[in-house]
């Protein structure tokens, strides 16, 4: 529909899932760890989420929206 994508990844991977949009941005911390698949965090941290930071999303965003 032409909206652009910030497309989240951390246990998970845009290898096998790739956002589907036209326009869009990546972010993941390509932790050694990931992508591990479980919906459970096996180390107990869930590092590759939680270290995702809002400000990253937002610079993601304004590159991508030129906002």
């Amino acid at each position: 529909v032409g909206i652009p994508v910030i497309a989240l990844y951390g246990s998970t991977s845009a290898a096998h899932t790739p956002p589907l949009a036209e326009r869009y941005r990546i972010l993941s911390l390509n932790l050694s760890c990931s992508p591990c698949f479980k919906k459970v965090c096996p180390l107990g941290t869930r590092a590759c989420l939680t270290d995702l930071k809002p400000e990253m999303v937002l610079e993601a965003l304004s590159v991508l929206t030129d906002f």
